[in-house]
Order: C-alpha cells, then sequence, then structure tokens
C-alpha cells in the first residue's frame, strides 16, 4: 500500500439516465460521460483513474502537487459536468490505498463514506486533509459544512466550482435523462438542489468582501448570506 489522495466521485442520476433514456439517446449520454472522465483526467494530468459504471476512483501521491492535481480534477469535473447535465458528488481524502484490478484501502472506504454522506452537487474533503495551506481561495478550497443527509455539522474543505444560476443549474439536474417530462420531483432532489445554490450564494458573499476562505462565516450558511443582504438594504 502506499500513501496518498484519493477522490471518489458519482455521477448522480446514471440510474435515471439508464432507466429514462433508450438506444441512441442513452449512448450518447453513455458517451459523453466517458468523455468527460478522459478529458477532465488528461487536463489534470491524473494517470491513476478508474471508471465504474457512474463512481470515478482517482488516486495521486502524497505530496502537495498531487493534492493539487485532485482538486483542479474535481473541479473539472464539476463544472464540465453540470454544463452536460452530468452532475457531481464526491470526497477527497488522505491516506492508504492499494491500486491495481482491485483497488482498496483505508482512504477508499473513507472517500466512499464521505460521498455517500453528501446531499449536494459538490466535492467535499476530509477536515484535516493535510497540505491544504497554500490552497485556501477562491477557485480552489474552502472552508464549509458541506451538507449531510444526517449527523453533526462539520466545517471542512470543500472544492470551489461555479455553480451556474438557479434557473440554469435547476434545468441541468432535469434535462437529457436525469428525469421525465411530467415527473413530479420531490424532496430529494428538492434538498440537493436548495443546498447546491446556499453553497453558491455563500461563496459569492465571501467573494465580494475582505473574507478569507479558510473561515467560514456563521453557523450556517445563511446566516451570513442573510448578514450581507441586510447590510445592503436601504432603510
Amino acid at each position: 500500500m502506499v500513501n496518498g489522495y484519493f477522490l471518489i466521485a458519482d455521477l448522480l442520476g446514471f440510474g435515471a439516465i439508464i432507466r429514462n433514456l433508450d438506444g441512441n439517446a442513452r449512448a450518447i449520454r453513455i458517451a459523453g460521460w466517458l468523455s468527460l472522465v478522459d478529458k477532465s483526467a488528461r487536463a489534470c494530468s491524473i494517470e491513476q483513474i478508474q471508471l465504474i459504471s457512474d463512481t470515478v476512483f482517482a488516486g495521486t501521491g502524497d505530496d502537495q502537487d498531487g493534492l493539487i492535481r485532485l482538486v483542479r480534477f474535481a473541479q473539472t469535473l464539476l463544472n464540465q459536468g453540470i454544463e452536460q447535465a452530468l452532475p457531481i458528488r464526491g470526497a477527497i481524502c488522505h491516506g492508504e490505498y492499494s491500486w491495481g484490478r482491485l483497488t482498496y484501502g483505508p482512504v477508499v472506504v473513507s472517500a466512499h463514506e464521505l460521498e455517500m454522506s453528501q446531499n449536494w452537487v459538490g466535492v467535499a474533503c476530509q477536515s484535516n486533509l493535510p497540505r491544504t495551506d497554500s490552497l485556501w481561495g477562491l477557485g480552489s478550497l474552502i472552508c464549509y459544512p458541506a451538507p449531510l443527509k444526517a449527523g453533526v455539522v462539520g466545517l471542512r474543505p470543500v472544492v470551489d466550482w461555479s455553480v451556474p444560476v438557479s434557473q440554469k443549474f435547476a434545468a441541468a439536474l432535469c434535462r437529457e435523462g436525469l428525469t421525465r417530462e411530467g415527473e413530479t420531483l420531490d424532496w430529494s432532489f428538492a434538498e440537493k438542489l436548495n443546498n447546491t445554490l446556499l453553497f453558491a450564494a455563500y461563496r459569492d458573499v465571501i467573494a465580494r468582501g475582505e473574507n478569507d476562505p479558510r473561515n467560514f462565516y456563521g453557523l450556517v450558511p445563511i446566516e451570513a448570506i442573510s448578514a450581507y443582504l441586510d447590510s445592503t438594504r436601504v432603510i
């Protein structure tokens, strides 16, 4: 086994794409998913990459360069994926793993558990991820309470990315097989949408002020957003 950084990312809605599309339409969507992963890996110099259905494994070395490349890879998947209606949820962790035909190790389990626990479109990191000192900042990592399905609220580094404006983002989560025409949307969908848009609003707020992205402002994201809106109101 080796020490290093490990990313697990899932394509949200893959099952719906398979169920809702058939024939050429399905083949086009699958080809788009394969192309997204392959091109993103090449652009970010990710050599250890595995794609198993809707799940991406990526591993890098135990140095800051490895972390930088993995964060860039996650950003590319998020930014380019949402443009193609391929929303991503993922996690980056550090620890031991063995790479090969069977990839396994403690960090694989940790990354899988963190990825599955989240409830948004985004990529979160383990809270004590090493070598993040020079990566804090808009366009890289920011401190944020990544929304979970359950459990304790905790701050951690999350990958910053360009969430589209609300209507465009909502449309990207519904089109090209992710939903069916006339389908009634449930709260599982609404919560992912809302949680991701809250993140987008929060990062826009700290971008407009002299705020340090390694700090989190407030107890929950809406507190910082509300404080900013209050400060801009004309009474």
